[in-house]
C-alpha cells in the first residue's frame, strides 16, 4: 500500500497548516480544538518549511518563558524535516518514523509542496485495514482449497468404487490429489503474509 492510498482512509482529508508568521497562541489553540499533536508550516507557495509540535511549544516556548502571542511559528518550528512522497510505501515510512522517533509525517510532491500530513495513527489504521484485507483473502483461499480437496477426493473414491479407474492408476491419482492439496497449502502460507494484528499495535510503541 502506498501513501497515496492512505488518503482514502483518512477521516479528515482537508489539509490543515499555518504560515511562519502565525503566532504560537493561535497554533496552540488549534492543536487543542482539533486534538492533534502537530501542524505543518508552509510558505506563501504552500511549500513545506517546518513543523510545530506540542513538544516544540513546551521545550522552546514554555520552558523559556516566551510570550505565545509574540512568538511566531518560524521561531520555534522544527525545520529539519523528513517528508514522504506519494509513491512511498506505508511500511517503509512507518519504519522511518519508528527509527527516528517521530509521530507525524508530512507528504510533499516533487516541488516540496505540501499535499498531506499524517500521524502515526493514520498509518496504523491503514496497516490494520490492509491486514484485514489479507486475512479475508486468506479465508477465501482456505475455503477454495478445502472445496477443491473434497471434490478431488470424492471423485477419486467414487471412481475407485465404481471401478472407473484401473487399480494400478489409483496410487498415481491419489498422489496427484494430495499434491494439489499441498500446493494449495503453500499458496495459502505465501498469501497470508504473516498477518498478525499485534505487529501493528507494536508500531505505536
Amino acid at each position: 500500500m502506498k501513501i497515496l492510498d492512505l488518503r482514502k482512509l483518512k477521516d479528515n482529508k482537508e489539509n490543515f497548516y499555518f504560515q511562519p508568521d502565525t503566532p504560537i497562541s493561535e497554533i496552540a489553540l488549534a492543536l487543542k480544538e482539533r486534538s492533534i499533536g502537530a501542524v505543518p508550516i508552509v510558505d506563501n507557495a504552500n511549500k513545506l518549511v517546518g513543523i510545530v509540535s506540542e513538544r516544540d511549544i513546551v521545550t522552546k516556548l514554555v520552558v523559556e518563558a516566551k510570550d505565545a502571542d509574540l512568538t511566531t511559528a518560524k521561531e520555534i518550528m522544527t525545520s529539519e524535516i523528513i517528508a514522504a512522497k506519494l509513491n512511498d510505501s506505508i511500511d517503509s515510512i512507518i519504519a522511518i518514523m519508528k527509527n527516528k522517533n517521530i509521530r507525524h509525517m508530512p507528504v510533499v510532491n516533487e516541488d516540496n509542496i505540501l499535499t498531506d500530513f499524517f500521524s502515526i495513527r493514520d498509518f496504523l489504521r491503514a496497516e490494520i485495514e490492509m491486514g484485514t484485507e489479507i486475512k479475508q483473502k486468506h479465508k477465501n483461499i482456505v475455503r477454495y482449497q478445502i472445496t477443491v480437496s473434497v471434490l478431488l477426493i470424492t471423485l477419486t473414491v467414487l471412481g475407485a468404487f465404481f471401478d472407473f479407474f484401473d487399480k494400478k492408476n489409483l496410487v498415481i491419482i491419489f498422489s496427484s490429489v494430495f499434491l494439489v492439496i499441498g500446493i494449495s497449502a503453500v499458496m495459502t502460507i505465501r498469501n497470508n503474509k504473516n498477518y498478525n494484528p499485534e505487529n501493528y499495535d507494536s508500531k505505536l510503541q
